[in-house]
């Protein structure tokens, strides 16, 4: 590894892990692939699973020497700050079209789910249950890795960031297991109706997501017990305090707006403080659109219209 002494950046040399990583990362897809189909290959899935990890941590090491070594100069480490801004944004628009589809569907139902939303036959999540706790934990990790940051910013390198880093961990591995367990009780699959593919396909890639920000802060947590942060030069640290708020800010908006708005939770809410009576008009105006689609007799209680407002 060579740098020009007359130029401000560093160009890395030839380096063979972006390949083995895109190798892993489509033998992994293919995986998926060929489960989803239920034709599973646990060869293919554990073989790339594996290549990813080395290749991962050998990437990582390379770039950990190269930044001890001083190659990486104040130019260098704004580059790697335009990176992760990029790649943060990228994510973002990914998401972005998950709660696009969502909302698309939930906005206009069509004929095939029976005009209504949550469509019929889906016993959606309470919100103020696993997914509450689960909002709690990942609020809870953002506090105590953003307090980690403030102790190194402050030169406490023995205790504030060892336990932040720490805690934040262990909220983000019992949030990962709290989603499984929720999965497992879920009255829906992926293949029910939109609302259970677009559910899944949102919560599912978030937990991916929670995964590797959690891997992110244990090798953050392993560097620093190493002693390679200081109170001036921790982008790594930094970087990963980006990704894991982003990760928080997703699963926020994903709770308030699937969990509890278009769950069909706040809309009974209301109903009950109100007593039903939510209504701007008479029942007969609104029996022949939206409450033709319910059948009375099998309508849960909280969604019949009280006997004093039908007249």
């Amino acid at each position: 590894m060579n740098r020009n002494p007359y130029s401000r950046y560093y160009v890395p040399g030839p380096s063979p892990w972006p390949f083995f990583v895109a190798i892993s990362a489509n033998g992994m897809a293919v995986g998926l692939i060929l489960w989803l189909h239920r034709t599973p290959s646990s060869l293919l899935m554990g073989m790339s699973l594996v290549c990813m990890l080395l290749s991962t941590f050998s990437w990582w090491r390379d770039l950990i020497r190269e930044g001890d070594i001083g190659f990486h100069t104040r130019f260098v480490i704004k580059s790697f700050r335009d990176g992760v801004a990029l790649f943060i944004l990228s994510e973002v628009m990914f998401f972005f079209t998950f709660f696009w589809t969502f909302f698309h569907n939930a906005l206009s139902p069509s004929c095939e789910l029976g005009m209504r939303w949550p469509p019929p036959g889906i016993r959606t999540p309470n919100p103020s249950s696993t997914s509450l706790f689960e909002t709690g934990l990942l609020i809870s990790s953002g506090l105590f890795v953003t307090q980690a940051h403030k102790s190194m910013r402050l030169k406490d390198y023995d205790v504030g960031p060892f336990i932040g880093l720490v805690v934040t961990i262990v909220c983000g591995t019992v949030f990962f297991l709290v989603q499984l367990r929720e999965y497992y009780w879920n009255s829906y699959t992926i293949a029910d109706s939109v609302y259970g593919s677009v559910f899944y396909l949102l919560t599912g890639f978030h937990g991916m997501h929670v995964v590797v920000g959690t891997i992110w802060l244990m090798v953050s947590l392993v560097r620093l017990w190493r002693g390679e942060f200081s109170s001036q030069r921790h982008f790594g640290f930094e970087a990963c305090i980006w990704y894991w708020h982003f990760v928080d800010v997703v699963w926020v908006a994903l709770w308030c707006l699937v969990y509890v708005w278009f769950g069909g939770w706040l809309y009974m809410w209301w109903f009950k403080m109100w007593d039903g009576d939510v209504y701007t008009f008479k029942y007969p105006d609104a029996k022949p659109s939206w409450y033709a689609y319910i059948q009375e007799e099998h309508a849960p209680s909280w969604y019949k219209v009280p006997d004093h407002l039908k007249a």
